[in-house]
């Protein structure tokens, strides 16, 4: 079961597009962090060609113990299969939102770091360990948030994740229920039949069964829908299903 979908060191100075609703507000007793309830969008075309590269075509040894800065939205991913948290900083190709790309990073401070789903700027030294999920990771890093994610939110908050995270923390959930048993989600995919929910993207990536609470009508196969509920016996419980 393979978690590697490649990561990617960009240029340091890369293009961010980022599509966010924001009203004031602060983070973390900074007046100059905006607040938002949207999932911010980033799109970086450079940064997911250096994370073609770093894994598809091994260039990740040029890379290693140098400075890098990324910008992107901020993840955590529940690993069960390690019995750790993982943090990322991560964005898309373009607005297809179909291709991803995502940076593991261990953060200097985890007691100051910013709700699931913010935009944050990274500062670190990537480093090849094997440790890291993917085998390299931003150390040592500073994270900044530059607007803070203020919308509901769930302890496995997976609307705020990559559709590769989104696709690890799954396999989580699946192969490792107990960790995960009672613990609110979102999440979002497409219907692949009558109570069954699958990747929003690509076939044979991971499917997952849900109970769901609304009485509405099956919807068609293929839909593209947003879920929230409480993780029950490996399966997503007690949900509630919107079309996206």
């Amino acid at each position: 079961m393979k978690y590697k979908k490649t990561l990617s060191i960009a240029m340091l100075f890369s293009v961010v597009l980022l599509c966010t609703a924001c009203s004031g507000g602060n983070a973390s007793g900074s007046a100059d962090v905006n607040t938002t309830s949207e999932i911010p969008v980033v799109l970086n075309q450079a940064e997911y060609v250096l994370y073609q590269n770093i894994f598809y075509n091994d260039y990740g040894a040029q890379y290693q113990n140098i400075p890098v800065t990324k910008n992107g939205v901020f993840a955590v991913v529940q690993d069960a299969f390690n019995n750790r948290d993982r943090y990322y900083v991560w964005g898309y190709l373009d607005n297809t939102m179909c291709c991803d790309w995502q940076w593991e990073i261990v953060p200097r401070d985890t007691t100051s770091l910013p709700p699931t789903g913010s935009l944050v700027t990274v500062s670190g030294i990537f480093t090849a360990d094997e440790q890291a999920l993917d085998d390299y990771w931003i150390l040592d890093a500073e994270v900044t948030t530059v607007t803070q994610y203020a919308g509901a939110g769930a302890d496995l908050n997976m609307l705020a994740m990559s559709d590769t995270l989104e696709r690890v923390q799954m396999l989580n959930i699946l192969y490792r229920q107990e960790a995960f048993e009672g613990k609110s989600f979102t999440a979002y995919g497409r219907i692949a039949g009558p109570n069954l929910l699958e990747d929003p993207y690509y076939d044979n990536s991971w499917q997952i069964p849900y109970a769901s609470a609304d009485s509405a009508e099956a919807l068609a196969i293929g839909t593209n829908v947003v879920c929230s509920g409480k993780v029950t016996s490996g399966m997503l419980g007690e949900c509630k299903v919107t079309v996206r």
